[in-house]
């Protein structure tokens, strides 16, 4: 029953090859937005430039979704709080346009207010997903969110299920990043990065959402430490946001103080000046956050640290030779979406094991320009 209904709805939406506009809801991190753009990109081959794609999501997210430049219109709206008045206006906004279809792409949080904007859309299709043990909502044609498949796989999904064909080119569009981004990335390495410097680029920080994902201040100064003393020409630039200044000065405090080759530029950047630094490092070693999902989609090396989330969940950007994803799995993880508090009460084991040496050595790898073999290569679902 369930099979046939999405079979009809895929042949009553593809019939429309005209359709005014299509809706996509994505809120979350960086990463998560960024995981969106092979479904945008299959939706737009399917449905073509005449098809206006609207995309919701959050207003930290707006900038990053203008520069993925597949989407037509973007409405931001915060789902941090329920914000009534707004939520009424960008329902009203919404069918002004008569969307064709709604694509609710949010598994985790803040669903209640994403089945809402949903529904209020008026979209005459409207596709979301439904998890283990809950029962796919009647009136919307629900894709089944594996929890063992990858983001793109189960949005990919959802796009077939709308009539789309996902092509298996992995060449998307390039993020913008402007001339203004550029110039404020070479202000902040003027006088300090010079010719022949290889640069690496330290982020210690991981959203509120789940601070598990930090990997300890105690290992990153070892490993900094390691490739400092191994790798002459080396300079390293600390990063993050205003509000994860204080915690990256922390790691600053744990190196020697008079070391010229480390330059903090926490709270410093925007998010095209970061996409600029990022896009001219050597490589980036980070937890699981929105930085390091940014590096894998600019194509810059990275060395990713997982542990709370699994690697396979969102970091399968990028190309596999410029990336080494260090994970040690313990019984608990990945916790991550599936536990409502971490089982390890915070002492996240699953990140302390993964040892500095192996991260500086993951880092020498990428930085002398080496091939190594990935650790871990995307599978084909």
């Amino acid at each position: 029953m369930q099979v046939s209904s999405l079979r009809l709805a895929a042949e009553n939406l593809a019939a429309r090859e005209f359709a005014p506009s299509i809706c996509v809801l994505k809120w979350g991190g960086l990463g998560s937005v960024l995981t969106t753009r092979p479904f945008l990109r299959a939706l737009r081959e399917r449905f073509g430039r005449s098809c206006q794609i609207i995309f919701i999501t959050s207003v930290t997210n707006a900038s990053l979704v203008e520069r993925m430049g597949l989407v037509d219109e973007i409405c931001p709206l915060d789902p941090r709080r329920f914000p009534a008045a707004a939520t009424i206006a960008l329902a009203r906004r919404l069918r002004r346009k008569a969307p064709a279809a709604f694509f609710d792409l949010q598994i985790h949080t803040h669903r209640r207010l994403a089945a809402m904007i949903s529904c209020l859309s008026g979209a005459s299709r409207r596709f979301t997903f439904f998890r283990p043990r809950e029962q796919p909502t009647p009136a919307c044609h629900a894709v089944f969110a594996n929890p063992f498949a990858p983001l793109d796989e189960l949005y990919l999904e959802m796009a077939r299920q709308a009539g789309a064909t996902p092509t298996s080119r992995d060449a998307w569009r390039r993020l913008a990043i402007s001339q203004k981004d550029h110039d404020r990335a070479t202000a902040l390495l003027h006088g300090w990065l010079r010719a022949g410097d290889r640069l690496l680029i330290v982020n210690p920080n991981a959203s509120a959402t789940a601070y598990v994902r930090r990997w300890p201040l105690a290992h990153y100064a070892r490993t900094i430490g390691i490739l400092l003393r191994d790798l002459p020409r080396l300079k390293i630039a600390l990063i993050g946001a205003a509000e994860e200044a204080e915690y990256v000065a922390d790691l600053r405090r744990l190196l020697p103080s008079g070391e010229a080759r480390v330059k903090d530029f926490a709270g410093l950047t925007s998010l095209g000046s970061l996409m600029a630094l990022l896009s001219r490092a050597d490589c980036l070693l980070s937890n699981d956050s929105g930085p390091l999902h940014l590096a894998l989609a600019l194509e810059t090396p990275v060395v990713g640290l997982f542990g709370p989330v699994h690697p396979d969940h969102n970091a399968r950007l990028g190309r596999p030779e410029r990336k080494i994803i260090l994970y040690q799995p313990v019984l608990c993880s990945p916790c991550v979406h599936y536990a409502t508090a971490p089982p390890c009460g915070g002492n996240n084991l699953c990140m302390q094991s993964i040892e500095p040496e192996n991260a500086a050595a993951a880092c020498r790898a990428l930085l002398s320009q080496s091939r190594p073999l990935p650790t871990s290569i995307p599978q084909k679902w």
